[in-house]
C-alpha cells in the first residue's frame, strides 16, 4: 500500500520541500501534509498560534534557540490517497530551497555520560527531585539509506506509538515513534498522560518488577500533572489506574488523565505552556532542572523532547512528545535518548537505559 507514498516523501526530500507524515497511535491511516508553495512559519510560542489550525513542531524550550515551527493547511491526505499527477508534478520542479549545512551535534563517551550523570545525582536536595539527563547516539548512515522506507519500517514496528517524518528546509529531517501523549482534545474531552520508569520489556508470559526509583520517578510525573489540573481549578477529572505501557523493547509505567474540554478551551496556549516540559523530559523544578540540563548537556536538543501534533484540526488537537526521534543528516544518524535521574539512580544502570531506548529506531536500521 505505502510503495507510491514512500516514493512522494522521498521525491519530496528530494526536492527539499516542506512536509510531515505521520499516523496516531493506535490507528492505521497515515495522514500527509505537503507544503507545496514551500511555506512554513517560525513563532515564538504557543500564544502565537493556539488559536489557528495547523501542525506543529516544537522545541525542548526556547532557550536551545530553536524556535516553533508550523505548518498551515495546503495538501493533506491519507495513505496514498493522492492526485495520480502529484509525483511527475513535483518531479518537474526544481527544489524550493537549497541543501543547507547542517551542525552535526556532539556525542560524549560513555565515562563523560556517567560524569555528568554524577553530577545531577549530587545536585538533589530536599526539593529538587528529578532532571532528566540526554544524550546523543551518532550512527553512520548507511550507504543508500531510504528515509521513506525506514519512515514506512517504523510504522509496521510500533503500531502503538504516534509515528512520523517531517521535512524543515534549514532545520532539517526527522523522524520518530513515541508512547508519549501531551495533550489531546476532541469536541468533548481532554486528556494527558504521566509516563515514566522505563524497564526492559519482559519475555513473554512474564511479569514486570518495577523497582523503587522507576515508582518515585513516575509518581513525580503524575504529582505534577495533577497540580496542574488543580492549579487550571479542573474538577472531577478521572485518574485511572497506573498500567504498564509497552514501547517496543522498553516498558513504561502510565497514568492517564480525563477531564472535561470546557475547562481549558479558552486558556489551551497558557495550559500547554505550563505542563511543557513535564519532569518526565525536564525534571522537578522545571527551573532548576532546566539550568542543569542547559549548563551540562554538550548538545542542543533541538526538537528532542519537544512537542509535535495537529493543533485544532478537524475539531481535535493531538500533541505528542518527541520522544524515540533521530534527525537524519548527510552522512549521519543522530539518535536523541535520554532518562530521568533521581538522588537514587545509578549511573551505569541510567546508561543502559538510553542503550535500550535508542534500540527503538537502531533495529530498523538497515
Amino acid at each position: 500500500m505505502n510503495s507510491k507514498l514512500n516514493q512522494l516523501l522521498n521525491l519530496c526530500l528530494q526536492k527539499n520541500i516542506p512536509f510531515v507524515s505521520y499516523r496516531l497511535s493506535g490507528e492505521k491511516n497515515i495522514k500527509t501534509w505537503i507544503q507545496l508553495s514551500g511555506k512554513f512559519n517560525f513563532h515564538e510560542n504557543i500564544f502565537e498560534v493556539k488559536d489557528k489550525t495547523g501542525f506543529i513542531y516544537a522545541p525542548f524550550h526556547r532557550k536551545t534557540n530553536f524556535p516553533i515551527v508550523f505548518f498551515e493547511p495546503e495538501l493533506i491526505f491519507e495513505n496514498e490517497e493522492f492526485d495520480k499527477n502529484l509525483i511527475g508534478k513535483i518531479s518537474g520542479k526544481p527544489s524550493l530551497y537549497p541543501e543547507y549545512d547542517l551542525e552535526i551535534p556532539d556525542e560524549i563517551s560513555k565515562p563523560e555520560y556517567l560524569k555528568q550523570a554524577k553530577t545531577y545525582i549530587g545536585s538533589f536536595d530536599g526539593d529538587f527531585k528529578k532532571a532528566v539527563l540526554s544524550r546523543v547516539r551518532l550512527e553512520n548512515k548507511p550507504k543508500g539509506f531510504d528515509s521513506g522506507n525506514f519512515f514506512m519500517d517504523l510504522l509496521k514496528a510500533y503500531p502503538g506509538a504516534y509515528c512520523h517524518l517531517i521535512n524543515i528546509p534549514g532545520t532539517g529531517t526527522w523522524v520518530g515513534a513515541t508512547p508519549e501523549t501531551l495533550i489531546k482534545i476532541d469536541n468533548k474531552t481532554a486528556q494527558s498522560i504521566s509516563l515514566a520508569g522505563t524497564m526492559k520489556s519482559p519475555e513473554k508470559g512474564q511479569s514486570v518488577t518495577w523497582k523503587k526509583k522507576e515508582l518515585k520517578e513516575q509518581q513525580i510525573v503524575t504529582d505534577y500533572i495533577e497540580g496542574i489540573l488543580k492549579k487550571y481549578e479542573i474538577k472531577n477529572y478521572k485518574k485511572e489506574e497506573t498500567k504498564n505501557l509497552v514501547a517496543g523493547d522498553a516498558v513504561h509505567l502510565a497514568t492517564k488523565f480525563r477531564f472535561q474540554k470546557s475547562f481549558i478551551e479558552t486558556r489551551l496556549g497558557e495550559f500547554i505552556s505550563n505542563l511543557h516540559p513535564t519532569p518526565a523530559v525536564c525534571g522537578l523544578p522545571k527551573d532548576k532542572s532546566l539550568d542543569l540540563i542547559l549548563k551540562n548537556e554538550k548538545h542542543n536538543r533541538e526538537f528532542y523532547s519537544g512537542f509535535l501534533g495537529t493543533l485544532n484540526f478537524n475539531g481535535k488537537t493531538d500533541l505528542f512528545v518527541n520522544l524515540r526521534c533521530m534527525k537524519i543528516l548527510p552522512e549521519k544518524l543522530a539518535l536523541y535518548v535520554g532518562g530521568g535521574l533521581t538522588k537514587d539512580s545509578i549511573p551505569e544502570k541510567e546508561w543502559e537505559e538510553t542503550e535500550l531506548k535508542a534500540g527503538t529506531l537502531l533495529k530498523l536500521i538497515r
